[in-house]
Formats: structure tokens, C-alpha cells, sequence
């Protein structure tokens, strides 16, 4: 389960998509409808924001688009603060500020920002720990050299990664972080292919582990895409982008458009449905406190801190036989390659470390495998999160043997069966 903040904002799995309203106190920037520059006008826009339904007002003062002119430290702070002060003196919504230099960030936290949203990826080496020294809310974008220069999944997933163990390092909540993938032409010779593949697999940055910010308003591979030079027109191609990363898992969506990107977010949402987790004998409790289910086991006190999420499925048995009976497969073989050629990477967590020892051999003599901790290896007391990798036959096994196993394992038996049948319930969707 992602779980984090944003100032006071709670945002992740169960909680609605949160949105980011754009401000923009710099002249540069590549769309002039963000555009403002007197503090009681930047005021007045964030109190629209916030009337039309944003969660979190984020300024900036510099642009970051290919060929704006550097701006100095001193502009960037006179643009700033007195708007910065107007907002955060007379609304009650969390406000984050978009820079890339540590002392401006501090000097924001201290004004009464809550978060930083860095898109140098702590290009300063001081940002992290400004951040900590104030308890901020940090959103690292995915940068190597330059703002926006990892044009590729494959590189950017491990960049986000070391970023987020950095700021950890110095200090920074892990619960108060969240990344960006940086979708957007940052770079010359950024192309629209490239902000197209990263979309289209925005789910895969759920393995950091962290919420997950998409920041697609009227930029530049929409225009191109669909042929629209000016970003003033290129609402319905950002609405339509909005809703592919809100249905690939985004958690915060920063936009100029609050109030037309409500109803897409809303859609978004429903069709993603939750993530496939039982916690305890307890299907997670959705963003209006629902709870889903209740094992027997938890009524009878066992198993009081084991939790089961399906991270990642591939391929679906029905589907896959009745290909099997198009290419006139034996029908015997039907069932048996179909759970076969079904594909499952499920999250245990708060396991011992023998239970977690013992479920890594049961997969290993099926063929499949188990991914668990160095400490589960020195028998350390704390609990342990392993990582089960196999096909669904293979856990069908596992989950057949661990019935009559000691410990805990014939009730995470039972979890890990809920687990796999809620991934394709429509509960899910309720």
C-alpha cells in the first residue's frame, strides 16, 4: 500500500486523487494562462483553485522550459515571497512551492509553506536537509544533470530510487516524499514518443513504494500529438492524458484545470478500483472507511499483523484457454497451461522470519521463487516483507501446502486466496 502527505494532505492508494493547482509567478512560463504577477492577484488564483476543488496550491517563480532565460536568486525571491505570504496568511490550504535552491526552500518553509517540489531531483545538496530541518513535505522529480533529462522508465525508476533513500538520509520523513517522473520536453531534445512510453507505463513507478505525482497540464507531447501549437488549446488532450495516469495509478495531479479535470479523475479512479490488499483478514478500508471483509482468523485473534497485496498480475486463465482452444490445444491440457501461463508478484508483509524462510522453499520446489530479506536469513525478530514470484499454479501449490503448515501459514493461506480472487472481483470497483 502507498500511503504518504503533503503538508497536512493525505494522499495514496485509499485516499481521492489529490490536485495540485499551478501557479506560475514567472512571465517565462510556456503558458501564459498560469500567468501572475501582483500578490493580491496570486491570491485571488489560489483562492479559485481552491474553490473549484484543488487540495494544494503549488508557486513557482522560475520557468523551466527550454530556452527561458536564467533567473537569479534575487528575482526569484522577490517574485516569490510576497505572494507566497499573501496565500498563507489568508487561505487554509496547503501550499507548496516549486524551486530548485535550497535557500529559497528554506525560507519558504519558514514563511508557511509546507511541501518543496524540486524538479532538479536535489540537484543542491542542501535541499534535503532544508526540507528536514523545517519537517516539509518533498516531491523529487526525476532529473540526472538537467531538470527532465531521463527520458526512459528504465532509468528513471532507479534515479527516483536513490533519490528518495538520499533524502531518508538526511533526514526527511519517508512518508512526507513523493516523486515525479518528469513528463514534459525539460530538454531540447526530448520527443514526444518518450513522454508517451513513460505514460503509458506510469504504473510501473508504483515500485518505489512512493506517491506518485503526474504533471501533464498543456505540455508539449500533447501539442505535438495532436497538433496544437498553442498550449491556450490543448485542454481536451491534457484531460484525456490526466485520466490514463490517474487509471495508471497516479496519486496527485497537477494541473492548470481544477475544475474540468474533476469529472475525468472521478472516472479515472472508479475504473482502477483499489489495489488488491487484505490486511490482517481485512480487505483495506476505502477512502470513505468502508471495510470489505473479515476472515475467521482475525475474529479468533490470529494473524494480527500480516498483510497480502497482488503488486502485479499477468494474464488471465479464462482468457488465455480459451486462446489455447482457438490454436486446437488438447482440451486436457486447458486448465493446466492456463495457470500456467498466469503470471502473479504478491507483497507479504509483517511475516517471521521462519515463515518467511519456509516460504521460499515451498516455491522453490514448485519452480517458482520467493524474494526475502538478508535479516529473514539471521532469523532477526523484526517482521519481515518477502516478495513471492511465480505463476498461478505455483501459488495454488504454495497456498495448498502452507494450509497445513504451523505458525501462522494456514491463515495467510487463506489472506493470500482472498488476495488473488479480489484482483479480479468487482469489488474492487465499488
Amino acid at each position: 500500500m502507498i500511503e504518504g502527505l503533503v503538508g497536512w494532505v493525505k494522499v495514496g492508494d485509499l485516499e481521492p486523487v489529490r490536485l495540485m493547482g499551478v501557479i506560475n509567478l514567472s512571465r517565462e512560463s510556456f503558458y501564459k494562462g498560469s500567468v501572475v504577477v501582483r500578490p493580491k492577484d496570486a491570491l485571488a488564483a489560489a483562492r479559485r483553485l481552491q474553490e473549484e476543488g484543488a487540495d494544494i496550491i503549488d508557486l513557482g517563480a522560475v520557468s523551466t522550459a527550454p530556452g527561458s532565460p536564467a533567473i537569479s536568486f534575487e528575482v526569484e525571491k522577490e517574485r516569490l515571497f510576497a505572494s507566497l505570504k499573501e496565500i498563507t496568511d489568508n487561505l487554509d490550504i496547503v501550499v507548496s512551492v516549486d524551486t530548485q535552491r535550497a535557500k529559497i526552500a528554506e525560507k519558504a518553509l519558514s514563511c508557511g509553506a509546507a511541501c518543496i517540489n524540486d524538479v532538479s531531483g536535489l540537484h543542491d545538496p542542501d535541499m534535503a536537509f532544508r526540507v528536514a530541518d523545517y519537517d516539509g513535505s518533498l516531491i523529487i522529480m526525476a532529473s540526472d544533470q538537467r531538470p527532465g533529462d531521463l527520458a526512459d522508465l528504465n532509468r528513471i525508476i532507479p534515479n527516483l530510487g536513490e533519490k528518495v533513500k538520499r533524502a531518508v538520509g538526511a533526514g526527511v520523513d519517508l512518508k512526507k516524499i513523493s516523486i515525479d517522473p518528469g513528463i514534459g520536453k525539460w530538454v531540447p531534445e526530448r520527443t514526444a514518443a518518450q513522454d508517451l512510453a513513460i505514460l503509458d507505463g506510469f504504473d510501473r513507478l508504483r515500485i518505489i513504494g512512493r506517491p506518485v505525482m503526474a504533471a501533464l497540464s498543456r505540455k508539449t507531447f500533447i501539442g505535438e500529438r495532436l497538433n496544437i501549437p498553442d498550449p491556450g488549446k490543448r485542454l481536451a488532450g491534457s484531460l484525456a492524458a490526466t485520466a490514463v495516469a490517474v487509471y495508471q495509478g497516479a496519486h496527485i495531479v497537477r494541473t492548470h484545470d481544477i475544475s474540468a479535470s474533476l469529472e475525468g479523475i472521478a472516472m479515472a479512479t472508479a475504473i482502477r478500483g483499489r489495489p488488491a490488499v487484505i490486511s490482517n483478514g481485512v480487505r483495506k478500508a476505502n477512502a470513505d472507511g468502508q471495510i470489505d471483509g473479515l476472515w475467521d482468523g482475525q475474529r479468533d485473534g490470529q494473524g494480527s499483523d500480516l498483510e497480502v497485496e497482488v503488486l502485479s498480475y499477468l494474464g488471465q486463465g479464462m482468457d488465455l484457454a480459451e486462446y489455447l482452444k482457438r490454436i486446437e490445444v488438447d482440451e486436457g491440457a486447458h486448465r493446466l497451461l492456463s495457470r500456467k501461463g498466469s503470471y502473479r508478484l504478491i507483497a507479504v508483509r509483517g511475516l517471521s522470519s521462519m515463515e518467511a524462510l519456509i516460504i521460499k522453499q515451498e516455491m522453490l520446489a514448485r519452480g517458482g521463487d520467493a524474494a526475502i530479506p538478508k535479516l529473514a536469513l539471521r532469523c532477526d525478530k523484526r517482521p519481515q516483507e518477502i516478495l513471492i514470484l511465480g505463476t498461478h499454479a505455483q501459488i495454488s501449490g504454495l497456498v495448498r501446502n502452507l494450509k497445513g503448515q504451523p505458525f501462522r501459514l494456514g491463515h495467510l493461506a487463506a489472506i493470500i486466496e482472498e488476495s488473488l480472487e479480489l484482483i479480479e472481483s468487482p469489488e474492487r470497483y465499488r
